[in-house]
C-alpha cells in the first residue's frame, strides 16, 4: 500500500543528493554565477595574466594547449583546484573546456583580489595589456581603494604610448606631402593603424600639428580629479593635465 509513496520519497532524496555538490560549491563562493550552459552554478572568473593563460587539455604544464585566452576573457570555474596542481578546470564556451593556471585568473568576489590584480598591473610589461588591465580593474573592482592608482597608471601608460606612436607614425608617413588627395596631415595621423588597438580600449589621442606628434587627451587624469579629488594621485593628475592642456592649447 505504501510502496509507491516510499519510491517517490527515495527519488526526491536522490535528486537532492545529486544536486547538492553543485549547490554547495556555488554557495561557498560569492562570485558564483550561472554557467554558460545554463545548468549548475559555477564560479565566474576573469583572465588577468596572459603569460599564464594557456587553456590546456589536462592539469599539467606539459599538456597540449587548446588556446590562449586574452585579458578580460570570462571563464567559469567548474571545480575547485586540485591539491596536486595549480590548475582550475574551466568552461570557456558551451563546448570548450580545459585547465588553466590559477594565477591567470581573478575572482572579483574574493577578498584581497583587487590587490593581487593591482600587482599584475604593476608588473605588466606590455603597454596595451597594462591599459586593458587598468580598465578591467576599474570595471570589476570599482569600489577598491586602488582605483586612483589604476587610473594614474592608465594615464601614464597612454602618455608614454603617445611618444612611441608618434615615432612609428613619423616613419610611416615621412614622405607625406602637406596635402594629398584632399586629406590633411592630421587626417593621415589620426587614421594611422597604430592607433587602432588604443581606440578599441577607448584611449584617445589628439594631434599636435605644430610639432607633428600625438598627445594623450588626458581623460583618465580628469577622471581622477572627478572621482578622487582628495587622493594623493589627484595632485599628480592635476599637474600632468595642466601640462597636457597647455601643449594642446598652443596648437590652436
Amino acid at each position: 500500500m505504501h510502496r509507491p509513496r516510499l519510491l517517490i520519497c527515495k527519488g526526491i532524496c536522490l535528486t537532492i543528493f545529486l544536486a547538492l555538490p553543485a549547490y554547495t560549491f556555488a554557495q561557498a563562493n560569492p562570485a558564483a554565477d550561472p554557467s554558460p550552459t545554463g545548468g549548475a552554478h559555477f564560479i565566474k572568473a576573469l583572465v588577468i595574466d596572459e603569460r599564464l593563460s594557456a587553456l590546456r587539455q589536462e592539469a599539467d604544464l606539459h599538456a597540449p594547449v587548446l588556446k590562449r585566452l586574452r585579458i578580460g576573457r570570462t571563464v567559469y570555474i567548474t571545480s575547485s583546484k586540485s591539491a596536486k596542481s595549480d590548475f582550475y578546470r574551466v568552461a570557456v564556451t558551451r563546448r570548450t573546456r580545459g585547465w588553466i593556471h590559477q594565477q591567470a585568473l581573478a575572482l572579483p568576489g574574493r577578498n584581497g583580489e583587487d590587490g593581487r590584480v593591482m600587482q599584475v598591473i604593476e608588473e605588466a610589461s606590455d603597454g596595451v595589456d597594462r591599459i586593458a588591465l587598468c580598465q578591467l580593474f576599474l570595471q570589476r573592482f570599482s569600489h577598491s581603494r586602488y582605483g586612483p592608482r589604476a587610473l594614474l597608471l592608465l594615464a601614464e601608460e597612454a602618455e608614454g604610448a603617445a611618444a612611441s606612436l608618434t615615432r612609428h607614425a613619423q616613419r610611416r608617413l615621412q614622405t607625406l606631402a602637406e596635402r594629398k588627395h584632399g586629406a590633411t596631415i592630421e587626417d593621415y595621423y589620426l587614421n594611422d593603424p597604430g592607433l587602432d588597438r588604443y581606440s578599441r580600449l577607448r584611449v584617445a589621442f589628439r594631434f599636435d600639428a605644430s610639432q607633428t606628434r600625438y598627445a594623450y587627451d588626458g581623460k583618465a587624469y580628469r577622471e581622477i580629479l572627478r572621482r578622487y579629488p582628495q587622493s594623493a594621485e589627484a595632485e599628480i593628475a592635476r599637474r600632468r593635465l595642466e601640462n597636457l592642456e597647455s601643449h594642446l592649447a598652443s596648437e590652436k
